[in-house]
């Protein structure tokens, strides 16, 4: 009674399990700034029974809407810095096509291997208690001190394609409600543009990266998370356009994990301020340890598919 059949992949799926998963997926995206295509494409890999390059494709599609909704909610709290998604976009947008195109030359067992992999060293790396100099560094950071002196970034106008980022100075000095902080803008752009190409590759946002990456950069860290959604957009989208172009993305499962996903956006983000972030990380790298373990598992077999239908 509440299965439909996806035309794009021969699947046939249970809507109300696609659309329960997107809630609990987009609800975690919130909370953490991270989690949606490392939760997205595992699922639609060993339970659905999609192709790895599929479910790669069709997660992308499903983070852009999940982002969107979550970049929002952030941005209404104050916590999206909007010039600091930019940079980050202008050079992860770049690596996120870069990274999709790769995909396509990867044997499809072989990315399942990289997945799982990379999901375990995420998942341990999540579950770390962070040292109290590390969690306070974004918040005590003192701009004044060590500052690059303001000049125009020539180098990087001719590593990446981007118009506007020869303009840019090396540092900008950012003032929130959340906190004083600086943009060390060399910096930031390699940082998007290792999680685009991650993105494309993977089909994940990032945001294990990139949101202990900008609060390493001394970025707050609410305004970490709630920045890194809003880049997501651009490399989540760029990587779908182009997984699209091969025949790689399900609209149809996609479209019910992202309308499940935004929702628990909502959710997430108001649950972000009242529960403990500890915990939640624990957790979370409990849960993605034997995940990871299921990808590796299913490549090394040829393939095993968990619940497919």
């Amino acid at each position: 009674m509440f299965y439909v059949h996806s035309v794009f992949s021969n699947i046939d799926v249970n809507i109300l399990v696609i659309f329960a998963y997107g809630i609990i997926v987009g609800t975690i995206t919130a909370l953490l700034g991270a989690g949606g295509g490392t939760l997205i494409v595992p699922f639609l890999t060993l339970y659905v029974g999609m192709p790895i390059r599929s479910a790669i494709g069709t997660s992308l599609f499903q983070v852009t809407g999940i982002a969107a909704s979550g970049a929002y909610q952030h941005y209404k709290y104050g916590s999206a810095d909007l010039k600091l998604a930019a940079i980050l976009i202008s050079s992860g947008s770049v690596m996120a096509y870069v990274g999709a195109t790769l995909a396509q030359r990867v044997p499809g067992n072989a990315l399942k291997v990289i997945f799982g992999v990379f999901v375990i060293l995420i998942a341990l790396k999540f579950m770390r208690s962070p040292k109290k100099s590390e969690a306070e560094h974004a918040f005590k950071y003192d701009t004044a001190k060590a500052q690059p002196k303001v000049k125009k970034n020539n180098l990087f106008a001719l590593i990446l394609p981007v118009a506007f980022v020869s303009s840019l100075p090396l540092a900008i000095k950012r003032t929130c409600p959340i906190g004083d902080y600086t943009i060390d803008v060399p910096k930031i752009l390699l940082l998007g543009g290792s999680v685009g190409l991650l993105a494309g590759l993977l089909g994940v946002g990032g945001g294990f990266l990139l949101v202990p990456g900008l609060v390493f950069l001394c970025i707050p860290m609410k305004v970490a998370v709630g920045t890194d959604l809003t880049q997501i957009i651009a490399s989540a989208a760029v990587g779908a356009s182009t997984y699209y172009a091969k025949g790689d993305v399900d609209p149809i499962i996609g479209s019910l994990l992202m309308v499940g996903g935004i929702l628990g956006t909502v959710f997430g983000t108001r649950l972000n301020k009242k529960l403990p972030a500890m915990t939640l990380r624990r957790l979370f790298g409990v849960i993605m340890i034997p995940i990871g373990l299921l990808m590796i598992r299913s490549a090394l077999s040829g393939g095993i598919s968990i619940g497919g239908h």
